[in-house]
């Protein structure tokens, strides 16, 4: 029986460590060197196991910078402008964590179709159940050059009639992207919920990148449910 080759051994081990979650979405993995010493391989041998890896969709590199664990998307979909608001508003209230105005990394500026330089509006918000507990959060960035006159008073509602009604632009739909992911504390700091979300607490991430009728972009949403506190489909508007 054709032994199987090293390379193909160690991506699975790695991919058995990813699953299981001991390497989290955007952990960065161990230096090639450091897996070669481990494994008592070369590091071509790694290098072929990362290959195989990135060739899977479990890994990404950034040049100069390492490689990574990739989020891995349950299921991406097209919804029509009646569908945008993320958080049941019904159920939950919109609090206001923070609102920023100013240039954002270029990953968002692609996203958003703009140039790296143009004005963002940066709202961090918490979607809160009646006894006070944490339902979702979410991180939305809106380019000013698409949507004019955006305000702190406006967030803490839902931002799609608004836009419509009192800046005369009409939201038609957007892309959305689903993956499991698990909190850190990078994640916890950044979008200002610390003390509310536990360390690698298991989250449902929604991104949502949003068009007007004239196919401009105008907004990227980044929203986390807390899957293991509340039933997802009274958070969610379906």
């Amino acid at each position: 029986m054709k032994e199987t080759p090293k390379y193909l051994l160690i991506a699975e081990k790695i991919k058995h460590e990813i699953e299981t979650g001991e390497y989290q979405p955007n952990d960065q993995l161990p230096k090639e060197f450091d897996l070669a010493k481990s494994y008592n391989v070369s590091r071509i041998t790694v290098r072929n196991a990362m290959k195989e890896l990135e060739n899977k969709g479990l890994i990404y590199r950034i040049q100069g910078a390492g490689t990574y664990v990739k989020e891995q998307n349950i299921t991406r979909s097209v919804v029509s402008s009646n569908q945008l608001e993320l958080i049941n508003l019904k159920k939950y209230k919109l609090k206001l964590l923070d609102f920023e105005v100013g240039q954002v990394i270029p990953e968002i500026a692609k996203a958003l179709e703009i140039q790296p330089y143009d004005i963002v509006y940066t709202i961090k918000r918490a979607a809160m159940a009646t006894n006070k507990q944490l339902v979702a959060f979410q991180k939305i960035y809106i380019p000013a050059k698409v949507i004019q006159g955006v305000n702190m008073e406006m967030m803490e509602s839902s931002i799609y009639p608004l836009i419509q009604e009192k800046l005369n632009v009409k939201p038609a739909k957007a892309i959305r992207e689903i993956s499991l992911v698990h909190a850190n504390q990078e994640m916890i700091n950044k979008h200002k919920v610390k003390n509310k979300v536990e360390n690698k607490e298991p989250l449902l991430k929604w991104l949502q990148n949003s068009y007007l009728d004239d196919g401009r972009a105008f907004e990227w949403n980044e929203t986390y449910y807390r899957i293991t506190k509340f039933p997802i489909k009274e958070a969610i508007v379906l």
